[in-house]
C-alpha cells in the first residue's frame, strides 16, 4: 500500500512538472495567453493518464528486469519515449497524419509545447521513481 501511495505521488508530481515545462515553453515562445494552444490541456491530460503513465510503468519494469542502474540511461528512456505521445496528441485531436511531417514537427509551436510537457513528465518520473526506490529500499532495511 505504501508503495502505491509513493508511486501515485510520483505520477502526480511528474504531471505537475510537465505542466510547468509546458507553461515555461509557452512563455519562452512568446505565445499570447489567449491562444488556442490552451485547448491542448485536455489532450495532454488524457494522453498522460492513458498513454504516458502505463508506458512509464512498463519502461520502469523493463529497466528493473534488465537491472539498469544508470540514472542517466533511465532518464533518457523516459524522455525519448516522449516523442510518441507528442506526435499522437495532434493526430488524436483531429489534425490527422498531415501534421506529422518532419519539418512541421520540429519547427511548430505545438510540437515544441507537447515535447516540453512530455520531457518534463519523463524527467520528473525518472527522478521520482529513483527516489521512491531508494526510500522503499531504505524503509525495508
Amino acid at each position: 500500500m505504501k508503495r502505491l501511495l509513493i508511486y501515485s505521488l510520483v505520477v502526480l508530481i511528474s504531471y505537475i512538472a510537465g505542466l510547468f515545462f509546458y507553461r515555461a515553453a509557452f512563455y519562452c515562445l512568446g505565445i499570447p495567453t489567449d491562444s488556442e494552444y490552451d485547448l491542448l490541456n485536455t489532450g495532454l491530460s488524457l494522453f498522460f493518464i492513458f498513454v504516458a503513465v502505463p508506458s512509464y510503468i512498463w519502461i520502469s519494469l523493463l529497466l528493473l528486469h534488465f537491472k539498469s542502474r544508470s540514472f542517466v540511461f533511465d532518464t533518457l528512456a523516459f524522455i525519448l519515449f516522449g516523442f510518441f505521445p507528442a506526435t499522437m496528441v495532434p493526430f488524436m485531436i483531429g489534425f490527422g497524419f498531415g501534421y506529422l511531417t518532419l519539418s512541421s514537427y520540429f519547427f511548430s509551436d505545438m510540437a515544441i509545447l507537447l515535447y516540453a510537457f512530455f520531457t518534463g513528465t519523463g524527467l520528473f518520473f525518472s527522478i521520482g521513481s529513483s527516489a521512491a526506490k531508494m526510500y522503499i529500499k531504505k524503509s525495508h532495511s
